[in-house]
């Protein structure tokens, strides 16, 4: 299905209600980190019957040994997944599953610090759904201007029967891939739409209060100073004698 006028102007409609006046680009200096949210949703595209789609035959994609998994156990903050009550894209995600004309396939998102020209960390996005699979990824930074660069692969997958004349195995390959590689300048609290014709990203950018607070190296010793200090204004009270009563007044 190529995406027509009728189709961006009902993808605009829809995700209108939950897109936020645009604020200021985040200035930050090359020392200072600033945290963000990252949410996105995948969705397919359903092809009409009668407008078949042609594959597209784009080199395949392979996943970057650097790339990082967001992890739902671990403790660390930095790339920590967002959590649901973290999530601002419900809404959107349900009115997908109600409409003919998409099925979204995945929802997530993480937060993670970022500071102007550093390292890019490309997220893992794997998923898989019936006979589609989902994979690639999804990498926020930073030059000049807030970027997101989504590199997505969609694989349509069949099963083949295999005979080796004692069993018949069914195995699952990949029939036809779809590639979605963008790169595209972002603004917090807006919301942005990569496009192909096979399916779709929303996703948006929220700039967020750091979730680690952090503790000068003055601070820290002001703090070992004032406990010593109470320590000697309180003597142990297990050393001092026992306190008697006054004698009353005869």
């Amino acid at each position: 299905m190529i995406p027509t006028k009728k189709t961006s102007y009902v993808l605009a409609i829809l995700f209108l209600s939950y897109s936020f006046v645009a604020s200021a680009e985040d200035k930050t200096t090359a020392e200072e980190a600033t945290w963000y949210s990252i949410e996105y949703i995948i969705f397919e595209n359903n092809p009409l019957s009668n407008q078949p789609l042609e594959p597209w035959t784009n080199t395949p994609f392979q996943m970057p040994t650097d790339a990082i998994e967001l992890d739902n156990l671990s403790e660390k903050k930095t790339f920590s997944p967002l959590k649901i009550n973290q999530q601002q894209l419900h809404g959107v995600y349900k009115r997908l599953e109600k409409l003919s004309s998409y099925t979204p396939i995945a929802h997530g998102g993480w937060i993670q610090p970022l500071k102007q020209k550093e390292k890019l960390n490309a997220i893992q996005i794997i998923h898989q759904a019936d006979s589609l699979q989902l994979e690639g990824t999804i990498t926020f930074h930073r030059g000049r201007f807030l970027h997101l660069d989504v590199d997505l692969q969609l694989s349509e997958m069949i099963p083949l029967s295999v005979n080796d004349n004692y069993f018949t195995n069914s195995v699952i390959q990949p029939a036809t891939l779809y590639r979605l590689q963008q790169t595209r300048r972002v603004k917090t609290s807006d919301s942005h739409y990569f496009d192909h014709p096979r399916f779709g990203v929303l996703a948006i950018v929220e700039k967020i209060d750091s979730p680690v607070k952090l503790i000068s190296t003055t601070e820290l010793i002001e703090e070992k100073e004032d406990i010593k200090a109470m320590q000697l204004k309180e003597p142990n009270s297990a050393i001092l004698p026992n306190k008697t009563k006054p004698n009353k007044p005869l």
